[in-house]
C-alpha cells in the first residue's frame, strides 16, 4: 500500500517535471521569437527614416508606410 502511494506520488513528480521542462523550453521560444520581432519593427523604422521621403512623392510614402505595416502585421501574428 505505502509503496503503491510512493510510485504514484514518483510518477505525478516525474510528470510535473516534465510539464515544467516543456513551458521553460516554451517560453524560451516565445521569447526569442518576440525579441526578433521587436528587431524587424526597430529595423523596419530605422529604414523608413533611413530612407526619409519626399513629400511631393505621395503615393512612394504611403507604399512605405503600407510595406511596413503589412511587416508588422505579419510579424504580429
Amino acid at each position: 500500500m505505502i509503496h503503491s502511494t510512493l510510485i504514484g506520488k514518483a510518477i505525478a513528480a516525474h510528470q510535473l517535471q516534465n510539464s515544467l521542462n516543456n513551458m521553460s523550453t516554451q517560453f524560451q521560444l516565445e521569447k526569442a521569437s518576440s525579441h526578433a520581432k521587436d528587431t524587424r519593427i526597430k529595423s523596419l523604422g530605422d529604414l523608413v527614416i533611413e530612407l526619409g521621403h519626399d513629400p511631393k512623392d505621395v503615393k512612394a510614402i504611403e507604399q512605405l508606410i503600407k510595406n511596413k505595416n503589412d511587416d508588422i502585421d505579419a510579424l504580429k501574428k
